[in-house]
C-alpha cells in the first residue's frame, strides 16, 4: 500500500487519540510515582535537602560541574565573538550552573531570562531559576506558567524561559528526579535516627531503681519517682529514711545497637548511589582508596550533567544570535577539564611532532584553548634538505622514549593501586582475611585513565612504526 503524504507529515500517535488518556485538566500531572503515592507536589523533595547526607552529596555533585572550565566556540565574526565573550564574563556563570543542575534533583528546572536593550542589542542581563511548583506542561509537552489568573497554566512567551530537564520524554515531560530515588532512604534514615536516639537514652545510662515500703501510699510512691527523675539531671535526691535508690546497669545491647547502625549505613549508601553513582564511604574506618573514590562523582554522571548545562547555555546563545547577529556558525558553550587536556595531550602531541607530524594553527587553538593572536606558529627553517636528512626523521630510540614516558605517566596510577592494597593489608586480621578484602578491592580500582594513557602510547608507537617502514622503502 502506498503511504499518503499527509499521513507522513502529521502526527498520528498523540494523547488526543490515545485510548488510555482522558484529560480532566488543561495540563499534564507529574507522573512521578513517589509523589503520586503520597499525594504531594514536588516541594516534598525540597524538604529532604536539609538532610546532612543528601545535602553533602548534592554539593559534591554540583561541585564536579562547577569545577570545570568553560569556553565559547568562535562564530567566524571577530566582533560578535568579542560581544559574546564579554557578555558571558558579566553573567554569574557559576550561579546559573548551580540553578540548572537543580533539574537533576527535581527532574526539570525553568529559568527566566531577563533581557535588556542597549546600544542596539538585545542581550540577557540575568538568568534566574524559578520554583518547579509554578510550572506545568500541556498535552503537547509545552511549558506553562501557573498564576493566580491562570491556575491551570498559560503558555510561556518565546525566548523568555529556558528549560532544563533530565531524561524527559514524550510520556514524562517533567523528567526524572534523582531525589525520587533517595526520598524513602532519606525519610527512613531520619526516622531510624530518632529510634537510635531513644535506644541510646534507654540503654546508654544506668537505670535508677527506687525501693519503697510495701505499705507506702500512692502519693509517696509518686514523690519517690519525682525525686528519681530529678536525680537524672541533678544527681541529687531527697527521699525518706525507709526508701532507697539503687542503680542497675543494663545488659550488653551491642547487637541491637548494631542493627540501627547497619540500617543507617544502608540508607546512606542508597542516597550516595542515587546522587553520586557509587556507594563508597567517607567514614573513619574506610581505607584510603575507598575514601578517595567516595569523594568523586562517577564520570558518566558528571558528563551527563555537563551535557545538560551545555544544552541550556547553547539554547541561550541561539536566542542571542537570532535576535542580534547574522552568523553562519552558531557559537557553542563547552565545559572541559583543563588539566586532562594539557598534560597527556601535550605529551602525545610532542611525540607526534618528533616523528615529523605537523599541526595546524587551528588545531592548536581548538585543543589548548588559545585565541587568535595568542600564539605564533614557527615556520620550518628549511624547505630544502638533502635526502640523507629526510631519510632518518625518527630516532632509533623513539620506542624506548615512548616506553619511558609511559612509565613516568603511569607511576601515579600504579602507586594509587598499591596504596589501596597496603591499606587493605594493614586492616586485615589474617592472610585469609586479606585475600577476601583484596577480592573486594579489585572492582574499586579505576583503570580508565591508565587505559587512556596506554591507548595514546599505542597510537604514538603505531605512527612511529609506519614512519619507520616508509623510511626503509626509501
Amino acid at each position: 500500500m502506498t503511504p499518503k503524504k499527509q499521513d507522513l507529515i502529521k502526527v498520528i500517535a498523540s494523547r488526543a487519540h490515545a485510548i488510555d488518556y482522558w484529560s480532566f485538566m488543561h495540563y499534564l500531572p507529574n507522573p512521578d510515582p513517589v509523589l503520586k503515592k503520597m499525594g504531594k507536589d514536588i516541594s516534598a523533595y525540597r524538604e529532604i535537602l536539609s538532610d546532612s547526607h543528601v545535602g553533602g552529596c548534592v554539593r559534591r555533585r554540583k561541585a564536579a560541574i562547577k569545577g570545570l572550565e568553560w569556553r565559547l566556540t568562535p562564530t567566524g565574526n571577530e566582533k560578535t565573538d568579542e560581544i559574546l565573550t564579554a557578555l558571558f564574563d558579566r553573567l554569574p556563570i557559576s550561579q546559573i550552573i548551580n540553578q540548572i543542575l537543580d533539574a537533576t534533583l527535581f527532574g526539570y528546572q525553568a529559568l527566566e531570562v531577563m533581557w535588556e536593550s542597549k546600544d542596539g542589542l538585545f542581550l540577557p542581563v540575568a538568568v534566574e531559576g524559578k520554583p518547579q511548583e509554578w510550572f506545568v506542561f500541556d498535552e503537547e509537552n509545552r511549558l506553562m506558567l501557573r498564576t493566580k489568573e491562570h491556575y491551570n497554566g498559560d503558555l510561556v512567551p518565546e525566548k523568555k524561559f529556558l528549560l532544563a530537564t533530565q531524561q524527559a520524554d514524550y510520556m514524562n515531560p517533567y523528567g526524572r528526579a534523582d531525589l525520587a530515588m533517595c526520598f524513602w532512604a532519606a525519610t527512613f534514615k531520619k526516622g531510624g535516627f530518632k529510634f537510635w536516639l531513644e535506644f541510646m537514652e534507654k540503654y546508654g545510662s544506668p537505670w535508677l531503681v527506687g525501693k519503697h515500703p510495701r505499705q507506702a501510699q500512692t502519693h509517696e510512691i509518686d514523690e519517690l519517682l519525682d525525686s528519681m527523675e530529678a536525680m537524672l539531671g541533678t544527681a541529687v535526691a531527697a527521699i525518706p529514711d525507709d526508701s532507697s535508690i539503687s542503680m542497675l546497669e543494663s545488659a550488653s545491647k551491642g547487637a541491637s545497637s548494631q542493627v540501627f547502625d547497619d540500617f543507617l549505613r544502608y540508607c546512606k549508601s542508597e542516597i550516595a548511589i542515587a546522587l553520586l553513582g557509587q556507594n563508597q564511604t567517607t567514614e573513619a574506618e574506610a581505607n584510603r582508596a575507598s575514601a578517595t573514590a567516595g569523594l568523586e562523582v562517577t564520570r558518566d554522571i558528571r558528563d551527563d550533567d555537563a551535557s545538560l548545562v551545555e544544552g541550556v547555555f547553547n539554547q541561550l546563545l541561539t536566542w542571542i544570535c537570532e535576535l542580534n547577529f547574522n552568523v553562519e556558525t552558531l557559537p557553542t558553550f563547552e565545559l572541559f577539564e583543563q588539566e586532562s587536556i594539557d598534560k597527556l595531550q601535550a605529551e602525545r602531541d610532542k611525540i607526534l611532532t618528533e616523528m615529523g607530524v605537523g599541526f595546524t594553527e587551528q588545531y592548536i587553538q581548538r585543543t589548548y584553548g588559545f585565541e587568535d593572536g595568542d600564539i605564533v606558529m614557527q615556520v620550518e627553517k628549511s624547505a630544502v634538505k638533502n635526502t640523507a636528512e629526510f631519510a632518518e626523521p625518527i630516532p632509533k630510540s623513539v620506542i624506548e622514549t615512548i616506553g619511558e614516558q609511559l612509565e613516568v605517566e603511569g607511576e601515579t596510577h600504579v602507586e594509587n593501586w598499591l596504596q589501596g592494597v597496603r591499606d587493605q593489608l594493614g586492616q586485615a586480621e589474617s592472610l585469609e582475611d586479606f585475600r577476601t578484602q583484596l577480592d573486594s578491592l579489585i572492582p574499586e580500582l579505576s583503570f580508565a585513565e591508565y587505559g587512556k594513557l596506554l591507548a595514546w602510547g599505542s597510537t604514538a608507537a603505531q605512527f612511529a612504526g609506519r614512519q619507520s617502514v616508509e623510511d626503509e622503502r626509501k
